[in-house]
């Protein structure tokens, strides 16, 4: 088996039925998150995740989850996760979530990107949730994710690596967007 925290930028995903509380992902995430293979593919509950995350990281990221199931729209944030005891890794997750039509939150999906490799400071960060009316590479990064999981269904590995190829990608330019804009916040 492949140790995929040694893979430099590794993209995984998740989906999270937030009224079962079961939270589904592929073997990166699990790993990332030192969650267990077969019970993350099976689906685990949001707190299995939550207890990955660093200790210092975990209760500024459970919040900003919380606020943004509530809220609808996008989660992007860079935080540390601790996938096996003394081990640290960075990640940028974003995610989108959706409602039903009386506002209760139904699902989440998204995407998980190892960019310890890449970190080169300590900040972290999340962006305010954002809403539909988002930025054109919000929209790209939405239509890759529907694209990685219908080709995950048509069993396509080498595709599919080309969407995590576009997907991280698109994390790196929103992440600069992101950055400029709170930059511009500060000024």
């Amino acid at each position: 088996m492949i140790d995929v925290l040694a893979i430099p930028d590794a993209v995984g995903s998740w989906d999270w039925d937030i009224s079962r509380n079961r939270i589904y992902t592929d073997d990166v995430v699990a790993n990332l998150f030192g969650v267990d293979l077969r019970e993350a593919a099976a689906g685990v509950s949001i707190e299995r995740f939550v207890a990955g995350i660093h200790c210092d990281d975990r209760q500024w990221v459970s919040a900003y989850i919380r606020r943004t199931v509530e809220t609808s729209g996008v989660l992007v944030a860079e935080y540390r996760t601790c996938p096996r005891k003394g081990k640290v890794r960075w990640v940028l997750a974003r995610g989108r979530f959706y409602h039903d039509d009386a506002g209760r939150p139904l699902r989440s999906h998204g995407i998980i990107v190892d960019i310890t490799d890449r970190k080169d400071d300590s900040s972290r960060f999340a962006a305010e949730p954002v809403n539909q009316a988002d930025h054109p590479l919000e929209r790209a990064a939405d239509q890759c994710m529907a694209l990685r999981e219908t080709l995950a269904e048509a069993k396509q590995p080498f595709l599919m690596k080309l969407a995590d190829m576009v997907l991280l990608e698109l994390g790196r330019e929103l992440s600069k967007l992101l950055a400029k804009a709170r930059r511009q916040r500060l000024s």
